[in-house]
């Protein structure tokens, strides 16, 4: 272990923290959305609340700060596990902010944004599948699971691949034994999936609670 590595995890979760759709909905839409029912402060409240632009610069912030978060730890020449950590707490950090007293959103946005800095090629494959279950079904959470069952898929098949590894692969590809950094790399997607279930378990609905949204709430 080097101090890089130790440097990566505070970088990390200081990045994850920023809460991204509580300030864009307090600039933009003059909200405060930590009174979701849900409890969740995420990019699907902000679109409710606020509106579409909004909603899409969420997105884009929230995939940046969590890719930012990996770029960094690369940059610093942290090893493929230490980086694969800084992604996993910019995650964390996310779904219980410390700006904001520990609440968050789930993290689907954060967990793509790390995924796409660590994998490109197998995320965009995943995501491309999920989008389309998504259109079809219109459950995000199911289509979500597939997407990351399909990134998992797509990193496990390439360990026994002839084809050049894709840019954008923390690890190369080795198939066991013995045990590297790329098996690691295999199960990563499924691990940030579960802190996602976790966090969503931990999620409370707050019954008989309503959103109050005011005229000069909406804006775009």
């Amino acid at each position: 272990m080097d101090i890089s590595s130790l440097i990566c995890v505070p970088i990390a979760l200081l990045l994850g923290s920023i809460p991204c759709a509580y300030i864009v909905a307090k600039l933009r839409g003059k909200t405060d959305i930590r009174d979701e029912p849900d409890g969740k402060i995420s990019a699907a409240a902000v679109y409710r609340r606020v509106g579409l632009l909004s909603f899409i610069i969420v997105v884009a912030m929230d995939i940046g700060k969590a890719a930012l978060a990996v770029i960094i730890a690369q940059w610093l020449k942290a090893a493929p596990p230490w980086v694969m950590l800084a992604g996993a707490l910019a995650v964390a950090g996310h779904q219980w902010s410390m700006f904001l007293r520990f609440q968050g959103g789930r993290g689907a946005t954060v967990i793509a944004g790390v995924l796409v800095a660590v994998c490109t090629i197998p995320t965009l494959i995943g995501a491309a599948i999920a989008g389309v279950l998504a259109w079809k079904t219109k459950n995000s959470t199911y289509s979500f699971a597939v997407g990351m069952i399909m990134i998992t898929a797509v990193l496990f098949a390439m360990q026994w691949s002839e084809v050049t590894p894709p840019p954008v692969l923390i690890a190369s590809p080795l198939p066991p034994p013995p045990l590297t950094a790329y098996h690691l790399l295999i199960a990563y997607p499924l691990i940030l999936g579960l802190m996602m279930a976790l966090k969503a378990l931990q999620v409370k609905y707050r019954p008989g609670a309503t959103i109050l949204i005011r005229p000069d709430e909406v804006s775009n």
